[in-house]
């Protein structure tokens, strides 16, 4: 069947979607140009919130109009953001460094939901939708191991060059996902499929709001992304004032290479039932990282890193607990539905993190953030209490 070829197009669209050298030293280079560290992490909220915004009319578009297409338009997106954070970068100017935060939440809103969606709907078509959780893990391995590649490419460049240019070696590698979507394979499962947009809305906040345990997973999912996409976003600026800025990409280096492992095992831990990999999984990054915070030395950043050795056994068990819960034609809409106020919470966190780093410290800032898991920590052991596997 042709379509098998997403299989092997899926773990090379996560490996270079995911191979953005400017990802670790991203709030660095907008803390260069606002001159603010709550202004620079400003810039992600503005992202999430047009993320957010945009998440219902993307998911229903993908519902729409394809997978593949859909997926497409994300990559180009992406590719104009990364454009304009390079050109930002270059002349200083503010105005580029927002609109770009825009572009690059519309491109996330596009890819959000779609890419889960896409490949469930491959797997159900081979037949195979009871083994999603170990394509996903395989190709979120290969995104692990496209973050490494690009924190190695930034140490490169960044030990002879300025963040600027880094900034424009990303735009020269967001263009190979562009190449890799063109050539996916629409799912016949969706394909044809005759719905109008407002029933897949309709249908979906019914499914949220008629359904009490996705009611309570998706909620606990909101809170986890927000504090760990704010989390991930501001611990280069941390590690910055512990090590030079290229040791920083070395340190992500060993978070990436953490993370390919954890995804790696994750299939293999699946007889242990995903709640209880979730709860043991937050537990132990939580450990990590309050080691590591409470040294505040030049170890911290590598300690620190570590922590994505839990990381892609809780989002693959994340991830298939969620689709269980969703039939076909809600797949993306609910995924965006999920994104949407996870999205609006996030960038209430992203500016927080940004107003307490700038009035105390950044430290303070990352311990906040740290604290703040244990609220999903016990989420997911009282679920794992109401919804024993």
């Amino acid at each position: 069947m042709e379509i098998r070829r997403n299989i092997l197009l899926f773990k090379l669209y996560y490996l270079f979607a995911s191979m953005w050298p400017l990802s670790v030293l991203a709030v660095v280079l907008f803390q260069q140009i606002t001159g603010s560290y709550a202004f620079a992490l400003g810039i992600f909220a503005i992202s999430t919130v047009s993320q957010s915004i945009a998440e219902i009319p993307t998911g229903i578009v993908s519902d729409k109009l394809g997978r593949k297409k859909t997926m497409i338009i994300s990559a180009v997106f992406e590719l104009l953001a990364s454009l304009l954070f390079a050109l930002s970068g270059t002349f200083l100017c503010t105005y580029l460094l927002i609109i770009g935060g825009i572009v690059w939440g519309i491109a996330e809103a596009f890819a959000s939901g779609t890419d889960d969606a896409f490949m469930y709907e491959t797997m159900e078509e081979l037949r195979k939708s009871d083994k999603y959780d170990i394509l996903y893990a395989r190709s979120k391995t290969f995104g692990q191991i496209g973050l490494g590649m690009g924190a190695l490419v930034a140490a490169v460049i960044t030990y002879f060059y300025s963040v600027v240019a880094l900034a424009w070696g990303s735009v020269i590698i967001d263009i190979i996902p562009i190449f890799i979507c063109l050539r996916f394979v629409e799912p016949k499962i969706h394909n044809g499929e005759d719905c109008t947009s407002m029933k897949h809305f309709v249908s979906a906040i019914k499914a949220f709001l008629q359904n009490k345990k996705l009611r309570i997973l998706s909620t606990i999912q909101m809170l986890s992304h927000g504090i760990s996409f704010a989390g991930h976003r501001f611990e280069g600026a941390y590690f910055n004032m512990l090590i030079p800025t290229w040791a920083v990409n070395v340190a992500r280096i060993i978070k990436q290479t953490c993370g390919a492992i954890s995804f790696h095992v994750a299939p293999y831990l699946r007889r242990f039932g995903f709640y209880q990999i979730l709860v043991a999984s937050t537990i132990g990054m939580t450990i990590i990282k309050s080691t590591a915070v409470i040294l505040n030395n030049f170890a911290t950043p590598f300690i620190q890193s570590c922590v994505n050795i839990f990381y892609g056994t809780a989002s693959t068990a994340d991830s298939a607990l969620l689709q269980k819960e969703l039939s076909p034609k809600q797949r993306a809409t609910m995924g965006s539905i999920v994104s949407l106020f996870g999205g609006l919470l996030a960038s209430v966190i992203y500016v927080l993190v940004g107003v307490v780093a700038d009035i105390t410290s950044v430290w303070l800032a990352v311990v906040l953030l740290i604290a703040s898991n244990l609220f999903i920590s016990a989420g997911y052991y009282w679920m794992l209490k109401k919804y024993k596997q």
